[in-house]
């Protein structure tokens, strides 16, 4: 709204009245300008040249710049000067009196009455004083209206000013009265009760000045730091975030601020900021040349671009997780976070929790609410990791949520609606679970809407050598040692290695060559120590001969099992490294732990399984 313009409107309006007036009492024809030496009031002739400009060497000119009354009754003796306001109408005007309209000491405009024949100057001579004396009382009184509206132009300008800025924070802020009544509400309130499902927003806003933990801090004055405060509306709990503001307006105003944010909207935000600080890895940082892998790759980026479901498929260390978060960081959802979930790792009693979040009190040990990784991805993507290892009666839950697009925490009834990307990923094969009867068929379909197979590296003969030249010149840099390159002794036995811990053990492999070569090329015999070879296959059944067939099989579990963990040992977490070991030999986890106790297998992690064990 242009308070400015409605401002000069009014004034205007004013001042024709006050020029009608004086008009009606002296019986003498009046005109006012303003600052811009432009009528904006008069009477008989000059009420039709009203927005006409005044003449800078007229005796209103001359008040004006002056910023003294003018009276002129002989024009004789101002010949220099027209007494009005034109010069087309100079020959009629007799005598002029003039005064300035002031605010403090600016001039602002001038109000003067014109003679117009001789009667008219007659009057004037005579009641010169008197006439001067009322014109500057008028004056007066337009100064003060003036000063009003600029007064209320300034007061309008500053209200809309914070209107404004209330309206633009994240924070949503409502003040109330002494009595408690709802003065004033911002945008960001109503986004905010709107997040969280209220639809009687003045019925809540009642409820929030009503509530008790916030009547007791405005009892005692208290108001320092922001509460967290809950709102039981019809059975229905709503947490918020309350900071209390007193307005000290005046001495007798006991006006209430209260800046109020959905709790859970920002657990929330800072969840997904610190999902947000992972390094933005692309396409071009996923190693491999060989023709297959590029097909993939290639694959991967246009499926980036849409909102599908993504299935990736492929044996352990081929770079699942790398491939999800490339197709993250090349879609739209870029700039929200990416929520990787390994759904073997996670207990199944915590499962629920972890993926759906709760409420406070939903069940012992529920100290706080917590969100569900679900939540936290909103606007982003998920990255479901060996899928195959959800348990059966979750299944259901994520196809209702992949359905749905929305969840509800543990322990609270309220609907949160997601817009998320799921990609999955697996090292099992999937369609066999499904006809084992352990994976849901409808669940399969759903994920598997753009699948994805990442090839093993021995098929994938060209990019063994171009990975390991990658990590022989990354670890040189890093551990600070002069390595150029590779013997190709071991380039052959790189070739013939199965590497069924794919770019992983490859990349473990490279490591510990690199740490422990002497020279500038690293050479096979360090790669022969870390490799199970034939070669190391000859010597085991050298030094199993002429041991009973329980000392041999005893030997030979210490090996496969000792070489299935260290294949897994580095960088991966022991949850990691316990579930691959029992997947790839097939045995339960207590099993395993039994078998590490009988057999003594010493391992290169002392603390590894140490409490398990």
């Amino acid at each position: 709204m242009d308070y400015e313009k409605i401002g000069i409107i009014e004034y205007r309006q004013l001042s024709q009245k006050v020029a009608e007036a004086i008009k009606a009492v002296l019986g003498i024809d009046v005109t006012i300008m303003n600052e811009w030496m432009e009528r904006i009031a008069g009477t008989g002739i000059y009420k039709s040249l009203i927005n006409d400009n005044i003449e800078e060497n007229s005796a209103f000119g001359r008040c004006f710049s002056t910023g003294k009354a003018q009276v002129i009754t002989n024009r004789c003796q101002e010949d220099s000067l027209f007494i009005g306001c034109s010069r087309l109408s100079t020959c009629a005007e007799q005598a002029t009196i003039c005064v300035p309209i002031k605010q403090e000491d600016k001039t602002i405009g001038v109000l003067g009455i014109v003679a117009f024949n001789g009667e008219q100057k007659k009057q004037v001579i005579n009641n010169e004083d008197v006439y001067l004396n009322y014109l500057e009382k008028m004056a007066f009184l337009l100064e003060g209206k003036y000063s009003e509206y600029q007064s209320n132009l300034e007061k309008k300008v500053l209200s809309d000013r914070m209107k404004g800025i209330l309206d633009t924070i994240n924070s949503g802020v409502v003040i109330y009265d002494g009595d408690g009544n709802v003065l004033y509400k911002n945008n960001s309130l109503v986004r905010i009760l709107n997040e969280i499902g209220i639809e009687n927003m003045d019925n809540f806003v009642n409820e929030i000045r009503k509530n008790d933990l916030l009547q007791s801090l405005l009892d005692n004055d208290e108001c320092t730091h922001p509460c967290e405060i809950a709102i039981d509306i019809l059975g229905v709990k709503y947490n918020l975030l309350v900071t209390i503001t007193y307005l000290k307006t005046d001495s007798f105003s006991n006006e209430v601020m209260l800046t109020i944010q959905n709790i859970n909207y920002f657990k929330k935000q800072v969840m997904q900021s610190i999902e947000k600080n992972h390094v933005r890895l692309q396409f071009d940082n996923i190693l491999g040349v060989s023709e297959n892998f590029l097909e993939v790759k290639s694959l991967a980026e246009k499926a980036a671009l849409s909102d599908s479901n993504v299935l990736l498929l492929g044996e352990s260390g081929t770079g699942k997780e790398l491939f999800a978060r490339a197709i993250h960081n090349h879609s739209e959802r870029k700039d929200n976070a990416f929520v990787p979930i390994n759904c073997g790792a996670i207990p199944d009693a915590l499962f629920e929790s972890e993926l759906f979040g709760y409420e406070k009190g939903a069940f012992t040990g529920a100290y706080s609410n917590k969100i569900g990784k679900f939540e936290i991805a909103d606007k982003g993507t998920v990255f479901l990791d060996e899928i195959s290892e959800l348990p059966y009666r979750l299944q259901v839950k994520l196809l209702r949520i992949l359905q749905d697009k929305e969840v509800s925490r543990i322990g609270s009834n309220i609907i949160h609606k997601i817009d998320i990307k799921i990609i999955a990923a697996s090292n099992v094969d999937l369609k066999q679970r499904v006809k084992e009867g352990l994976f849901r068929e409808d669940l399969y379909y759903r994920l598997n809407v753009i699948p994805l197979y990442i090839p093993p590296l021995r098929k994938r003969e060209d990019d063994i050598i171009f990975i390991a030249n990658h990590f022989i010149k990354y670890y040189s840099e890093m551990l600070k040692k002069d390595i150029r390159g590779i013997s190709q002794d071991a380039i052959s036995m790189l070739l013939k290695y199965p590497w069924p811990g794919n770019v992983r053990e490859l990349q473990n492999v490279i490591e510990y060559a690199v740490n422990f070569e002497q020279r500038d090329i690293i050479h096979s015999e360090l790669i022969e120590r870390r490799l199970l070879s034939n070669n190391d296959k000859c010597s085991l059944t050298k030094h199993l001969s002429g041991k009973s067939l329980g000392n041999c099989l005893k030997e030979l579990e210490r090996e496969i099992i000792s070489s299935s963990i260290s294949r897994y040992s580095f960088p991966n977490s022991k949850d990691y490294i316990t579930q691959q070991v029992c997947r790839e030999l097939d045995i339960s986890r207590a099993t395993l732990y039994r078998k590490i106790k009988e057999l003594d297998i010493n391992l290169n992690d002392e603390n590894f399984l140490i409490n398990e064990i």
